[in-house]
């Protein structure tokens, strides 16, 4: 071949070299936005802790020479600032996906971002029924507001024989959607209308609100919201000798809620997917292992669900996924996944199903309601 020849042909040389020569990249990004201040605090420091166990295991097993990152944030519990943190994350630290966004009011406000920037949000715990259309690259592998809350309803009307329910909410995503669940559930089974009372979240005394229920006389009442305002709502009630059955969102499921709310917890009936701490299966007893042996306590079902997803974006990086296009591809593909917080299966809407189990307050303690 002529030498001519050979400067022409060059460059392409050059390309497929350097093509040959590429290596993997030198770390995975997980983004990881978190409300840990703020009144998503309680949930996203148990979200945290199962993000953190599950990095560790990959990265000292299948990604020990290619690590895991997280590049964390605090949203500080504002849909606004998340939506901030999000771009920065996308073009500072070209993440492909954040886990995290657990309030449903960050991650709808984020969609329209996540969609614009390329990045996929997994969020083990949002639960508004919105999020359902909220984007391509929207995901999450907890249950929605439609199945907790009919569980509950079918609970309060047939099981508990509630005839008169009102309902007591927050104004967020997040509890609208668990409010407008619960009133198309209970009007199915017969009962009428529930009267409907709300509050703006971040409130420390709800004596107008209570007065208002008890104007009602309801024989229930349903509460949607966060943990530590449910908490003041009910232990107010018992101070105003206030006695419904009361009946509430997943929310309503943590430490922080018994902790506040003391004896004025008991009888409460909320559900969820169900995790259970203390099961036999193997998988799951090595999490539950691993998760005491590092924190010295007891994993929840929203830790579950945050080690899942890291678990599960994971999966995509084995099967070389680069880019949030291809995480995306990898997560819709994701069939019976056997998580510690349930078997997952994403449909074409990034969503997921899981049985409803219902607990109530008895001791102190959620138990499983039998």
């Amino acid at each position: 071949m002529r030498p001519r020849a050979w400067l022409v042909l060059l460059p392409l040389v050059l390309v497929i070299l350097a093509a040959c020569g590429e290596s993997k990249p030198k770390e995975y990004k997980i983004g990881s936005i978190l409300a840990l201040s703020g009144r998503g605090k309680t949930y996203s420091e148990e979200a945290k802790k199962g993000m953190e166990l599950a990095v560790e295991q990959l990265n000292a097993g299948d990604f020990k020479e290619t690590p895991i990152r997280l590049v964390e944030a605090d949203s500080g519990s504002d849909a606004a600032k998340a939506v901030e943190e999000l771009r920065t994350m996308a073009d500072q630290e070209h993440v492909p996906v954040v886990v995290g966004m657990i309030m449903s009011d960050e991650v709808l406000a984020a969609a329209p971002e996540s969609t614009k920037k390329k990045v996929v949000i997994l969020s083990p715990n949002a639960s508004s029924d919105d999020i359902k259309n909220a984007g391509d690259y929207i995901f999450r592998n907890r249950e929605s507001a439609a199945l907790q809350s009919e569980a509950v309803a079918r609970a309060a009307v047939e099981r508990f024989g509630s005839k008169k329910i009102a309902i007591l909410h927050s104004t967020s995503a997040n509890a609208i959607s668990y409010r407008d669940a619960f009133v198309d559930a209970v009007v199915g089974l017969g009962a009428p209308i529930p009267p409907m009372v709300s509050y703006e979240e971040g409130k420390t005394d709800y004596t107008k609100e209570i007065a208002e229920l008890q104007a009602k006389q309801p024989d229930a009442v349903y509460l949607a919201g966060l943990d530590k305002e449910m908490a003041l709502i009910l232990k107010e009630a018992k101070d105003a000798g206030f006695a419904p059955r009361f009946f509430a969102s997943a929310g309503a499921i943590s430490e922080a809620l018994l902790e506040t709310a003391g004896p004025a917890a008991e009888g409460l009936v909320s559900g969820s997917a169900h995790f259970d701490a203390e099961s036999s299966e193997p998988h799951i007893r090595a999490f539950v292992s691993a998760y005491e042996k590092r924190y010295g306590e007891k994993p929840g079902r929203i830790a579950a669900n945050a080690y899942d997803a890291v678990n599960l974006v994971a999966s995509t990086f084995k099967q070389g996924a680069a880019d949030a296009d291809a995480v995306k591809a990898g997560l819709y593909a994701v069939k019976d996944y056997p998580g510690v917080g349930g078997t997952t299966t994403f449909d074409s809407f990034g969503e997921v199903k899981k049985p409803i189990v219902l607990v109530q307050v008895q001791g102190g303690q959620f138990k499983p309601l039998t």
